[in-house]
C-alpha cells in the first residue's frame, strides 16, 4: 500500500469537512474530476471505502472518519514543520550555545544578546563561561557555536577561525580605603608585594606583568585570588585591601558610586608600556560549519558591539589585504603648490 501524499490528506479533509465535491475542489485549488480521481486513488491504496457517494450527498464511512482524523494531525505537525523551518531561516527561532570568558561576557555580549532576544523573541541563547581551554574543548564537541575571549595565547589553525575584534586597557583597582588609594601616581614597583586578584590571564602577560612589577626583593605580581567570576573578585576588592586587575567597561558602576577607584600606574602611562595591560578579545568558531541564522545575527550584533566601545584593529584595503601588502597613501596631486611649512593654529587637531 502506497502512503499517501499530504496533498491527498489535504484533500480527503476538505471533502469530509464541505461533503461536497465542488466546493472541496475549489478549497483544493483543482478540478472536481481532479479531486475525484485523486480520492479514488487514496480509496484504492486503502482497499476501502472512504466515502459513500449520491446523485444528492457525499458521505463519510466510519473508516473514512478514522483516516480524516489522523490526516488532521498530520496536516497540523506539517503546518507546525514549515511555520519552524521559515522562523529558523529567518532567525525568529532556534537555539544560541556562546561561551563567553570573565570580561568577553561582561563587555560585549549583554547589548548584544538584549538586541537579539528584543529583535527575535523565540531564540533561545545558552551561555558557558569558563576560560578559553575549556571553553575550546565545548567548542570542538560541537555544544557552542561560537565562543568569546582573550586571545593573546590563541592561534588559527586548519580547523579553528580566530576572528580578532579589538582591545581594551585593563588596569589596576582599590578601595578608597586602602593605602595606595590617596596617590596621585605612583610606581609599578610600588605594587610590588600587594596581593592581587584577577581571572586567568595569558602566561606571558603574567611575566611581563611580574618583570614590570617585581622589587630587589623578589616580590612581583602574585596573584591570590583567582577566578572568572568577575563579580565576585569585585566584591572581594571592595571588602579587603586586595588590588583587581581589571578594566573600566566592567567596573563602571564600582567606579561611578566610589566603592573602587582606579589605581594610576605610572608605567602603564609611557608609549613603551602602555599597551601591557591590553587585553585583546575575539571570537572563534570551528571552520567549516554551518551556523543557524539566529547564531549568525548574534554574531554580527557582538562585531557591532566591538565597533562601538573596543580599539578596534586597523584593517589594510581589500586590494591590499588580498596582494599581503600594506595599503600605499593616497598620492598627491601631481599638480598640487609646494608651501612651506607651519605650525598648526591652536585649537586645531
Amino acid at each position: 500500500m502506497e502512503t499517501p501524499t499530504l496533498r491527498q490528506l489535504q484533500q480527503l479533509v476538505y471533502l469530509a469537512e464541505e461533503r461536497h465535491f465542488a466546493r472541496a475542489a475549489k478549497r483544493a485549488h483543482v478540478t472536481q474530476s481532479a479531486l475525484s480521481r485523486s480520492l479514488q486513488a487514496l480509496e484504492d491504496a486503502a482497499g476501502m471505502r472512504l466515502f459513500d457517494r449520491s446523485s444528492r450527498s457525499v458521505e463519510i464511512t466510519p473508516v473514512g472518519e478514522r483516516l480524516v482524523a489522523h490526516a488532521q494531525t498530520l496536516l497540523s505537525s506539517a503546518a507546525d514543520l514549515g511555520r519552524e523551518m521559515r522562523m529558523l531561516r529567518s532567525g525568529d527561532a532556534g537555539e544560541v550555545a556562546v561561551g563567553v570568558g570573565a570580561f568577553t561576557g561582561l563587555t560585549l555580549l549583554p547589548e548584544a544578546v538584549a538586541r537579539l532576544s528584543t529583535r527575535h523573541p523565540s531564540v533561545r541563547v545558552t551561555l558557558v563561561q569558563d576560560n578559553w581551554r575549556l571553553l575550546m574543548d565545548v567548542l570542538q564537541q560541537g555544544k557552542l557555536d561560537f565562543f568569546l575571549a582573550h586571545i593573546s595565547d590563541i592561534r588559527a589553525d586548519d580547523s579553528l577561525e580566530v576572528e580578532p575584534l579589538g582591545s581594551l586597557p585593563g588596569h589596576f583597582y582599590c578601595r578608597p580605603t586602602h593605602p595606595l588609594a590617596g596617590r596621585s601616581e605612583l610606581s609599578a614597583r610600588e605594587l610590588a608585594g600587594q596581593r592581587f586578584a584577577s581571572v586567568i590571564i595569558p602566561l606571558d602577560f603574567r611575566k611581563r606583568l611580574n618583570a614590570l612589577i617585581a622589587s630587589a626583593d623578589g616580590n612581583g605580581f602574585a596573584v591570590t585570588l583567582e577566578s572568572e567570576n568577575v563579580s565576585l573578585l569585585t566584591q572581594v576588592a571592595i571588602r579587603s585591601d586586595i588590588v583587581l586587575l581589571a578594566g573600566d567597561a566592567v567596573l563602571t558602576q564600582e567606579l561611578a558610586s566610589g566603592q573602587l577607584v582606579r589605581l594610576n600606574v605610572t608605567e602603564l602611562q609611557e608609549p613603551r608600556t602602555s599597551d601591557l595591560l591590553m587585553a585583546q578579545f575575539g571570537m572563534l568558531r570551528l571552520k567549516g560549519r554551518t551556523l543557524s541564522p539566529a547564531a549568525t545575527m548574534l554574531m554580527d550584533m557582538v562585531r557591532a558591539e566591538a565597533e562601538r566601545i573596543l580599539i578596534t584593529p586597523r584593517r589594510p584595503a581589500a586590494g591590499a589585504m588580498r596582494r599581503g601588502k600594506k595599503p600605499s597613501p593616497p598620492a598627491k596631486p601631481a599638480t598640487a603648490p609646494r608651501r612651506r611649512s607651519r605650525p598648526a593654529a591652536k585649537g586645531r587637531a
